[in-house]
């Protein structure tokens, strides 16, 4: 049984459950007309998907809406394009193509997920062009009334849109705003995803999104963080400090592991812990950044 929880006026939150990836996957259900899925997640968290619309006694979609398009934010778009044909999935310009032709995608998702990936995730399928509308930065989506604005979001990825709901002042923003590392209320540290993430982008993207003065946030990764000024300062706070820190032991010739525990340091003096992995993919992908910089 899949737990449907309204975080929202007609905006649900489910959990998809993917026991071998061991990260929350978080999905939201608009309900207004057919209805809106934000942040679709992979394959195998579409039959968790079904079970929530079954909940709300929803049979039909209007709109499918990943932040972006790595695997674990838009892996089932494809598949969800097939059930639902008569839905728009809305794509940044830099993700449509990749989308409508996964071919580029899935040998990037094999080199940063392993060949394995459809195990775990499930597969990636293609996207009928018809179904895909690309949105201007800033255009409004109108469904019932409700308008979603889009916001192109790089930073994490160049690919990266955030969607404001006007009418509640919830912001789903994807990995833009950090990930939170212990619940939704606690401390979003920086998404670095190699090969594209670009520290400069990042943060002019949280001030750009700070500046919707949004009422909630509605992370990908986690749940619903209510307290959106604090949590954005603490995001910038962090993205500036992994900057430095990483940067300084480059400098000095350190091991892609020393620099990770040298941020598991700065992380576990506010009494926290981070996961190897997301260090390990951190500093790689802050590494990435200052190479392509010439400052490493």
């Amino acid at each position: 049984m899949i737990e449907v929880e309204e975080v929202a006026e007609a905006t649900y939150r489910l959990e998809a459950p993917l026991p071998s990836v061991g990260s929350i996957f978080s999905v939201y259900l608009i309900r207004e007309e057919n209805g809106v899925l934000i942040e679709p997640g992979p394959t195998l968290a579409i039959p968790a998907i079904q079970e929530g619309m079954r909940q709300l006694g929803m049979r039909e979609l209007s709109y499918i809406i990943p932040t972006h398009i790595h695997l674990d934010h838009g892996g089932g778009v494809g598949k969800l394009a097939e059930l639902f044909p008569q839905a728009t999935v809305v794509l940044h310009p830099r993700g449509a193509r990749h989308v409508i032709d996964p071919s580029r995608l899935i040998q990037g998702t094999r080199i940063a997920f392993g060949d394995d990936f459809e195990l775990r995730y499930g597969p990636i399928f293609p996207v009928p062009e018809s179904q895909v509308k690309v949105p201007l930065d800033g255009e409004t989506i109108c469904i019932d009334g409700r308008e979603l604005q889009v916001i192109y979001a790089p930073g994490h990825a160049p690919h990266h849109i955030a969607i404001f709901d006007q009418k509640t002042g919830g912001l789903f923003c994807g990995e833009a705003l950090g990930v939170p590392s212990y619940g939704a209320e606690s401390f979003p540290l920086p998404s670095a995803a190699p090969p594209d993430f670009n520290v400069e982008v990042y943060l002019e993207t949280i001030e750009r999104l700070k500046g919707l003065r949004p009422r909630m946030l509605f992370y990908s990764h986690d749940g619903v963080g209510r307290e959106p000024e604090k949590l954005i300062s603490r995001a910038v706070e962090n993205t500036l400090m992994f900057r430095d820190i990483v940067l300084k032991a480059l400098k000095k010739g350190e091991t892609p592991e020393a620099i990770g525990r040298r941020l598991q340091e700065y992380v576990s003096t506010f009494g926290l812990k981070a996961g190897e992995v997301g260090m390990e993919m951190t500093v790689f992908g802050y590494t990435t950044y200052f190479k392509k910089k010439g400052l490493a």
